[in-house]
């Protein structure tokens, strides 16, 4: 649009023709208008997304240049993290991000396999399913499964409680199996896009040869190789930068890990934010590894195999104990990533708070809708939640549309920006926030939004805008101009042109995008746990205290009611999109029945 425009604007108008000089003088007041709401979009950008990161991550080898220490360059605070329980807990996430990220390799490759080549009974369900394992923060099964197994938790009241149950899931292996399980929706979304666009000839090509099934699955994993390293680098990526069950789980289980070592350095008092920010800088590097690493990987190789000749795939016909072999397999991966804490969390909120027995009570439920201080925080996160989906979907069509223009200087480095973002873990970009906004500079400029709810919407914005600009940028990137320009040769204005022509292409994937970031931000916790204002805490910080001072029913009677309020969200949304669309907008990007 804008390099149009200055094509339209470096064009001399024909003299004497009045049309020709008003179309120049319009086309310049759209070239300037462009200009300025790109430079707008660039102040803001900068100044809640790259200043605050910059600014913290130069107090590691600056600490004398924000008043936080006496030494101009110093490397002390980086050497300072590979010493004693920080670097504890930095080998503790390496290690269970690494273990995490194969076990989420190994349970959602055949998952995917099943749902995506074979007959699986209910493998409609799968992808939903997986979905709403993707969609729930991290703490809470990890909650779910602490109140299970924990000493007075459900299974003890049942009679059936051991302590090896509450050594194993209280500990290493429980961290591990909790984060490797949440991976499990990354990778099979990564293999499940890949194997759409594998057809039948490689199977095909094997078995005329005299392969055997597992022969034939040896040939195509390699085809599979870029997918299976995008899962297993984002399968890390998820679990180093982890902090919901860093938070709960881990914390309780005295088996420290690097993000809640960020946040304790900056929750002390004194804080010691370089020692935080040094911290922030080996998780920043430890993300950026493995990306490194799968780059080099695929480096020189091509794994093109989509082409006019690719066969569609017939979905291979499972055997009876086949067949029952699968469903067993896919349901236990379910269990335990769902219904095993769910169970722990529903009926943790149906017991009392003290006492031996397994009796069932719902004055938990009672205390937190009689109790203005109870049930505000979810009423308070459902507002935030709302106001930040809706921001930040504007915000990040806006930079989807920067990235789907012809690629120049500045667009390579939004692109930058944006997945240098994405990579960043959430607890780095809260300290960020409390450190530039803390600045004394900061109160002589009349910027006091420092432990205000303001600070918390725009940090929840800030950290949403990434990924929902990459959610969106391929539907962005499919709109032809000739859309706009033919609503607007037949006569609409600028703004009913974009309505009637772009938005019901696009209006599938903004819901989408919407649903996405709302569900991030409802129950989110970093964040929230470094900025919140303390008179208006949002439901992960009730929780949390609740769960702090004891009160684990009214806890977890608030994390079910969460849950609820999210999922009766989501659908009223699809719902709502379903019933108010338009019948051509709900066609595009349908899929045809034959």
């Amino acid at each position: 649009m804008i390099e149009q425009l200055e094509t339209v604007v470096r064009a001399p108008a024909s003299p004497g023709r009045g049309r020709g000089r008003m179309r120049w003088s319009v086309a310049r007041g759209l070239l300037a208008s462009g200009r300025a709401g790109r430079s707008l979009f660039w102040l803001l950008l900068s100044l809640f997304i790259i200043v605050p990161c910059a600014f913290f991550l130069v107090i590691a080898v600056s600490p004398r240049l924000f008043d936080a220490g006496t030494q101009w360059f110093t490397l002390s605070y980086l050497g300072e993290t590979f010493t004693g329980l920080t670097a504890v807990s930095l080998l503790n996430s390496l290690w269970v991000s690494c273990a995490a990220a194969g076990l989420g390799l190994v349970v959602g490759l055949p998952i995917a396999w099943l749902a995506a080549r074979t007959t699986l009974p209910g493998r409609r369900l799968v992808a939903g399913s997986m979905w709403l394992v993707l969609l729930l923060p991290s703490w809470l099964p990890a909650l779910g499964w602490e109140r299970l197994v924990q000493q007075d938790g459900v299974l003890y009241r049942l009679g059936i409680g051991a302590a090896w149950e509450t050594h194993l899931i209280m500990g290493p292996f429980g961290v591990v199996l909790l984060l490797g399980l949440r991976s499990v929706p990354f990778t099979y979304l990564a293999i499940s896009a890949a194997l759409a666009g594998l057809g039948q000839e490689f199977e095909d090509a094997a078995r005329v040869h005299g392969a055997g099934r597992l022969a034939a699955l040896r040939l195509i994993l390699p085809i599979l190789a870029p997918a299976i390293l995008s899962a297993l680098a984002i399968n890390f990526a998820e679990a180093i930068s982890d902090f919901g069950v860093a938070a709960t789980l881990a914390y309780s289980a005295n088996f420290p890990l690097a993000t809640y070592q960020v946040y304790q350095q900056i929750g002390n008092f004194p804080p010691n934010f370089p020692l935080a920010a040094a911290m922030g800088w080996l998780l920043v590097a430890a993300v950026a590894l493995p990306l490194t690493l799968q780059a080099r990987a695929l480096r020189g190789r091509t794994y093109a195999v989509l082409s006019g000749r690719t066969k569609q795939v017939a979905r291979r016909r499972l055997s009876l104990p086949g067949a029952i072999a699968g469903v067993t397999g896919v349901s236990l991966f379910y269990l335990l990533a769902l219904g095993v804490p769910g169970f722990g969390a529903v009926s943790g909120s149906l017991l009392g708070d003290y006492g031996g027995s397994f009796n069932l009570t719902l004055v938990n439920y009672r205390a937190v809708f009689h109790q203005p201080d109870q049930f505000g925080p979810l009423a308070r996160s459902l507002g935030y939640a709302v106001i930040t989906a809706t921001i930040t979907v504007v915000g990040g069509f806006i930079a989807a549309r920067f990235l789907a223009q012809r690629r120049t200087r500045a667009t390579k480095v939004l692109d930058f920006m944006l997945l240098a973002a994405v990579a960043l873990p959430s607890v780095v970009f809260g300290a960020g926030y409390i450190f530039a906004y803390n600045l004394p500079i900061m109160s002589t400029l009349g910027i006091n939004l420092y432990q205000t709810v303001t600070l918390l919407v725009i940090a929840y914005i800030a950290a949403s805008l990434p990924t929902n600009a990459r959610v969106l940028v391929g539907a962005v990137s499919q709109i032809q101009p000739s859309l706009k320009d033919a609503a607007r040769t037949h006569g609409s204005g600028e703004f009913a042109a974009w309505a009637r022509a772009v938005l019901p292409v696009v209006s599938r994937p903004i819901v989408m995008a919407w649903l996405l970031t709302f569900c991030g931000t409802f129950l989110e916790l970093p964040l929230s746990q470094l900025l919140y204002a303390p008179s208006n805490p949002p439901a992960s910080i009730a929780i949390q205290d609740n769960l702090s001072v004891y009160h684990f029913g009214i806890g977890m009677a608030q994390s079910v009611l969460a849950v609820g309020i999210a999922l009766a969200a989501v659908g009223l949304v699809l719902g709502g999109y379903r019933l108010l669309a338009p019948h051509g907008w709900r066609r595009i990007g349908g899929v045809t029945r034959g």
